[in-house]
């Protein structure tokens, strides 16, 4: 990273988070300050990896687990009021009937606890929640209206496009929600992707949405207490795992409404799903995309690990704050065993990351706790 030694012909190497995590925490330290200057995260890393988490040497990548967890969705969408129809269910919950801000959508994206996504078909998916449930927490996303959903990819380091870039589907990052993003979380100096998806909905963002959008001195976590206020998980689509009923009530129902070809993409149909920090391997040209704007904004200088330093270290207290403030139960780590855990106020084995003790639900720009319907 030192401008006097960009011509010495420093070694790189590819290590798998495994291997290091198979070493005890002291050993693991050893060997990467006595072998490497500076860690860069792949992306996307897989939910069943715990990442590496590192000051000395300097990581570009996830700064701590909980940011390549389920929590760091939900944080997203709170922050930006953007992102598609998202229910988070504690395990232990049952499911009576689909929820009904799902119904509309014959695609939906299922997380279970430390696991990767997958895109399911909205009729057949009601016992696979039921079953997966009983020993996990589920996340629940609505992926498409007909079909599978579209997605683009949103690289970063930003490019700097000016504040009167109007959006399309070439000028991806001049989305509301993406320069709402680059003013709370530091875009400049990491590197990843922001996953948009268009489902075949129109989502409007709220007034106030927009305004924070282009407010640049907001903090954060303003308001994060309004959006995680307490409440009971009552209600006629679910109970808990001790009832025997199970009513198969799953409808689909299609609306017409179709976008013709020839009407120009609309801000409103694209909405966040996700964001990955570290150099992504899956697609050659968003690799190249985002390898390029690291080397043009130098990336690796020191000035710029310092500005990262400090960035990462304000994400980390949000998101962990945004996390205490969505718990009923105080976090703290789950004290040996491999068993599984209980539902709520500890981690999920393994992986340090808190399981969730309430069902939340966020819909039309706003995180709440569910009401079961």
């Amino acid at each position: 990273p030192d401008p006097d030694l960009q011509n010495a012909g420093l070694a790189v190497d590819l290590v798998r988070c495994e291997s290091l995590l198979g070493l005890d925490p002291g050993t693991c330290s050893r060997v990467l300050n006595k072998n490497y200057t500076l860690l860069i995260s792949m992306a996307p890393l897989s939910n069943e990896i715990r990442p590496v988490s590192s000051c000395t040497p300097q990581h570009i990548g996830p700064a701590i687990p909980e940011v390549n967890s389920i929590w760091f969705k939900l944080f997203l969408y709170h922050l930006t009021g953007c992102g598609p129809p998202t229910l988070l269910l504690v395990r232990g919950t049952r499911l009576r009937r689909l929820p009904a801000v799902f119904q509309q959508y014959d695609r939906l994206l299922i997380t279970t606890w430390g696991h990767d996504p997958g895109v399911v078909a909205t009729s057949n998916v009601l016992l696979t929640l039921n079953d997966a449930l009983t020993h996990s927490a589920v996340l629940i996303q609505a992926h498409g209206l007909y079909t599978d959903g579209e997605t683009e990819y949103v690289p970063f380091p930003l490019e700097d496009a000016g504040d009167k870039v109007l959006f399309s589907r070439n000028m991806m990052q001049a989305h509301y929600a993406v320069r709402k993003l680059a003013l709370q979380l530091d875009l400049t100096h990491s590197c990843g992707y922001v996953t948009m998806l268009k489902t075949g909905r129109t989502h409007q963002p709220s007034p106030q949405v927009i305004t924070m959008a282009t407010r640049p001195g907001q903090n954060a976590t303003d308001g994060q207490k309004e959006g995680s206020s307490n409440g009971e998980n009552s209600g006629d689509s679910f109970v808990m795992v001790n009832r025997d009923t199970l009513s198969l009530d799953v409808t689909s129902p299609l609306r017409n409404g179709r976008r013709t070809e020839g009407q120009a993409e609309a801000e409103a149909d694209w909405v966040v799903l996700d964001m990955f920090y570290g150099i992504p391997l899956f697609n050659g040209e968003l690799n190249t995309r985002v390898c390029e704007r690291m080397a043009a904004q130098g990336l690796c200088r020191l000035d710029s690990l310092g500005e990262l330093l400090h960035s990462s270290r304000k994400l980390v207290l949000q998101l962990l704050d945004f996390i205490s403030e969505n718990q009923d139960l105080p976090i703290v780590p789950e004290q040996g065993g491999d068993g599984p855990a209980p539902a709520g106020g500890t981690t999920g084995p393994g992986h340090g990351v808190p399981l969730p003790t309430r069902n939340l639900l966020f819909h039309e720009g706003e995180l709440r706790v569910w009401d079961g319907k």
